[in-house]
């Protein structure tokens, strides 16, 4: 009877090193597949920040582009601010040549029309 219990224990140490062995491997593919996503994790992430990185310099490539823009912008109304100026300069001027030529000219006799 003892033979029989030590060969039933036998057994059973045998099955239990056994699942053990079976865990160690599961364990050990479990890790594998961990390391696995580890590194597609850090791509990933390497590729993010590179992407980031593009995404700054084209943010300041356009805030710079914005600022040329704006100043240019600016000159255009300064130029056009000008112009009002220069155009009401010389529509003072005119009516002043008008007015000077009616008085040099003196009064106009009034304007008849053919047939009246």
């Amino acid at each position: 009877m003892l033979d029989r219990v030590e060969r039933r224990t036998e057994r059973q140490f045998a099955q239990v090193d056994h699942r053990f062995e079976q865990v160690d491997r599961h364990f050990a593919q479990v890790d594998h597949r961990f390391e696995q996503m580890d590194q597609r994790f850090d791509r990933i992430e390497s590729r993010m920040e590179r992407a980031e990185t593009r995404m700054d310099r084209a943010d300041a490539r356009f805030d710079e582009r914005m600022a040329r823009i704006d100043a240019r912008e600016r000159q255009i109304d300064e130029r056009l601010l000008t112009i009002d100026a220069n155009i009401v300069g010389i529509t003072a001027n005119i009516a002043d040549i008008k007015a000077s030529i009616a008085r040099l000219e003196g009064p106009r006799p009034p304007l008849v029309l053919p047939g009246r």
